[in-house]
């Protein structure tokens, strides 16, 4: 048995450390991608705060025409104009506080010719699965909105039964140019007075950061800890290889020595007697 050469013992070293920085690599690149997740959030989070704290402002002025929401989200904003008729759209797979519900979605044509998908209100799914039982008609003739407003969703394709987006793809075509984004219903008021919404208002998110610096943070430490044990690898396996060549034979194990021949007893006269 012969022990590895020279070069296949630094082969081996160099295969561990490029393993060792390989996932250092890796777990840099994973840290950032966390990191831009941690900042993506609270960025949003920070519009948030900053938007739903501000006094309602007319649509006109929070999306001027051919603008999309952009960061207008999550500001609060005035509509005058009417209910398009004909245009409720049912909304299944949006839950609240884990309850079966149906949103209200409809285009709501505004004063200044453009046209507002919003999200009306949420009322229970029914045991009969008829929506005649719960949901309420749109409001006829000139109302004013209280909405907040939201960045369009993309969507995901989905339709009917299994539909969760709020987005036109959903909506009949509505009568004018849509904005780009929709409304949160806050308040309807009309001639006789206001209401919430149609149903029940939906509740704003709940906005975290989320563990994403936390991960951040983890990988980080793994980048630095992976280029330190390997390197520790590396030196334990160069020290367990040796550093006899190939033609250098392998250490025998001494032989013990030869063991002395047992000495034998002689019988006893009683054995004597008994063997005659």
């Amino acid at each position: 048995m012969t022990s590895p050469s020279a070069a296949s013992r630094v082969l081996r070293v160099v295969a561990i450390v490029l393993v060792a920085l390989v996932m250092s690599a890796v777990a840099v690149r994973a840290g950032f991608w966390q990191h831009g997740r941690h900042v993506v959030r609270a960025d949003a989070i920070a519009l948030y705060e900053a938007n739903a704290e501000a006094s309602p402002v007319p649509l006109a002025a929070a999306v001027p025409e051919g603008e999309p929401v952009g960061d207008a989200e999550w500001s609060r904003a005035t509509v005058e104009g009417r209910f398009e008729q004909g245009s409720t759209t049912l909304l299944r797979n949006r839950p609240v506080d884990r309850e079966r519900t149906w949103h209200i979605l409809a285009w709501f044509d505004t004063d200044d010719g453009r046209s507002l998908m919003v999200d009306a209100g949420w009322v229970p799914i029914p045991d009969s699965g008829d929506p005649a039982d719960v949901v309420p008609e749109l409001p006829s003739g000139d109302v004013t909105l209280t909405v907040v407003l939201r960045a369009a969703e993309p969507d995901d394709g989905k339709r009917d039964d299994g539909a969760s987006r709020i987005t036109p793809a959903q909506m009949p075509e509505p009568s004018a140019a849509p904005i780009d984004g929709y409304g949160m219903v806050r308040e309807i008021c009309d001639a006789s007075g206001c209401v919430e919404a149609l149903g029940s208002p939906v509740p704003l998110p709940h906005l975290s950061l989320g563990s994403h610096l936390a991960y951040t943070w983890q990988w980080f430490g793994f980048a630095v800890i992976a280029p330190i044990g390997g390197v520790l690898l590396a030196r334990r396996d160069w020290q367990l290889t040796g550093e006899a060549g190939d033609d250098a034979p392998a250490p025998t194990r001494a032989s013990s020595p030869p063991k002395a021949p047992r000495r034998r007893r002689q019988p006893s006269d009683e054995e004597i007697e008994d063997a005659l």
